[in-house]
């Protein structure tokens, strides 16, 4: 793992644990012991932790490309995204005031230049919920990654919302949007706000990027921005602009841009 992860956990940034457990670091932790501690800790995770950091990342490669759905942009930055790895380490760890410990996989960067941290999976009685709650067909590949990580980010920003914040997420938008009694646009078109399904919150910033139930720049709805500041929206009419003005026919391009670094506020 790199400086900056053992920092963050260390609690020299803004994690404030209590305890952190790496589990690869210890080898004398059975199963039953560590499923006891965290509840959460998939068994996958745990069997991945007794390996060398070597197969953890190609293990953890391969069972992306797997999972999702083939795109053909998307897919060579997730291999090129492993490539850049030194480590995909499980960490347990325990907040101030929390009981159990909470599993997470973190992705270190050998160039010691960030890191990516992932919860454990959703479940399937979670989708059914979302999808009953929103009545909407999510696209295959949120839904796949879903089914890998269930809340995503990078160093202290989680910013990939948990399949259960969504539908409130929703809410908040739609409040958000109210309280600024502003019209919100894409381009020069009117958006009706209850078509926006915010999956990915950016910190501080009350914006979000949100599918676009109005928007199928494929077979599958696309996923466009929206700026707390100004309660703007991508545009989406000038397809040479879509990146530029971070509107993404699919998650996986949007995932892809996510993990290169690149910038999610305009």
């Amino acid at each position: 793992m790199n400086p900056l992860v053992q920092s963050f956990f260390a609690g020299k940034e803004d994690a404030a644990f209590k305890e952190v457990v790496f589990l690869s670091d210890e080898t004398a932790i059975q199963w039953e012991e560590a499923v006891k501690i965290a509840p959460d800790l998939p068994r996958g995770w745990y069997e991945l932790s007794r390996i060398s950091a070597r197969d953890r990342i190609d293990f953890t490669r391969d069972f992306w490309l797997d999972r999702m759905p083939y795109h053909p942009s998307a897919h060579p930055v997730f291999f090129e995204f492993f490539e850049e790895l030194d480590d995909v380490g499980v960490v347990l760890q325990r907040r101030d005031g929390a009981v159990v410990f909470s599993a997470e996989l973190v992705y270190s960067f050998a160039d010691n230049s960030t890191f990516f941290r992932g919860q454990p999976p959703c479940h399937e009685n979670t989708l059914v919920e979302l999808k009953r709650e929103i009545s909407e067909n999510l696209p295959r590949d949120f839904l796949a990654f879903a089914r890998i990580h269930d809340g995503f980010g990078k160093l202290s920003e989680m910013g990939l919302l948990e399949i259960e914040e969504i539908s409130h997420a929703r809410r908040r938008v739609m409040d958000l949007l109210l309280r600024a009694q502003k019209r919100v646009k894409s381009g020069t078109v009117d958006v009706d706000p209850s078509s926006l399904i915010p999956f990915y919150e950016s910190l501080g910033l009350s914006s979000f990027q949100c599918f676009y139930t109005d928007w199928y720049p494929g077979s599958e709805m696309g996923n466009v921005y929206l700026s707390g500041v100004d309660y703007t929206l991508s545009n989406v009419s000038d397809k040479k602009a879509w990146i530029e003005n971070l509107a993404f026919p699919t998650f996986s391009e949007w995932l892809s841009y996510y993990l290169q670094g690149m910038n999610l506020c305009i």
